[in-house]
């Protein structure tokens, strides 16, 4: 893995107190580490919402209202 030393600094004409004490070195640390677990959690997500759609294809309807 290639090793570089970033320093970020916002620019902005204001800083707020948090971004001032956020310390972008371990957020970015964090996120070269964990950004694959992004396709884990799409997928089941994606299997969730097509399956319930397969699920409830042949399901009768619900009316959720009364017409007066």
């Amino acid at each position: 893995m290639m090793n570089m030393d970033i320093s970020v600094t916002p620019n902005y004409s204001y800083i707020f107190d948090f971004e001032n004490d956020f310390i972008h070195q371990r957020t970015r640390k964090w996120m070269v580490e964990n950004w694959t677990w992004v396709f884990y959690y799409c997928g089941i997500y994606m299997l969730v919402i097509f399956g319930g759609q397969h699920f409830m294809q042949n399901r009768p309807s619900k009316r959720l209202y009364r017409n007066s």
